[in-house]
């Protein structure tokens, strides 16, 4: 996510679903001291995870807060240069290594997943600055939670298109559990148009 993020030096970072933290420390880390990025999650305890990866690394350019991805958050309207979004999902692609999700999953809580992810996506894009970058995220291969989802956002929101120069002309790439020693994982970028 990090690298898919290419964050410049200065850049201001919203990373809107971030517990434990390990995206947003690695992006800290490549800003080298400057900039900011705000960790936001949902509860005290996922916070105070993300707090303590600040600490362990000793990042003075990153601080965390309790906030509900789907509450809008006008201080934030068109401030960041990046938004992280690295959803909540059904884990369909981490499925060898959490195998209770196969008991939880149905086709009902996907249908619900896919729709709370939509009503974050419909939130947190307003934080992003025009020319600025929406990194859309998933540990899943569930194509409702992914490539559907980038499709539905595109369509209603006309002023982002998929930064074509990222995952060989594409903008978004699925990866399969295994493919290259890894887990299943989907990620997406998409730039905001300058005007």
């Amino acid at each position: 996510v990090a690298e898919t993020a290419d964050p410049n030096p200065g850049d201001h970072v919203i990373d809107v679903c971030a517990a434990p933290g390990g995206k947003s420390t690695h992006i800290a880390e490549k800003l080298k001291g400057t900039g900011n990025v705000e960790a936001r999650d949902i509860t005290d305890y996922k916070v105070d995870m993300i707090e303590e990866n600040i600490e362990r690394h000793g990042l003075t350019n990153m601080s965390a807060r309790v906030w509900d991805a789907t509450e809008y958050d006008e201080a934030s309207e068109e401030s960041a240069d990046i938004v992280i979004c690295d959803l909540p999902c059904s884990g369909l692609g981490v499925l060898g290594r959490k195998k209770d999700i196969r008991y939880k999953m149905s086709p009902e809580g996907l249908d619900d997943l896919a729709t709370l992810q939509r009503q974050i996506l419909d939130v947190v894009h307003t934080y992003v600055k025009p020319g600025g970058v929406l990194v859309y995220s998933t540990c899943t291969i569930d194509e409702e939670e992914n490539e559907k989802n980038v499709q539905w956002f595109l369509q209603k929101y006309p002023q982002y298109t998929l930064d074509k120069s990222f995952f060989d002309g594409k903008g978004m790439e699925q990866m399969l559990p295994g493919e290259h020693g890894n887990d299943g994982f989907f990620i997406a970028r998409l730039i905001r148009n300058a005007n």
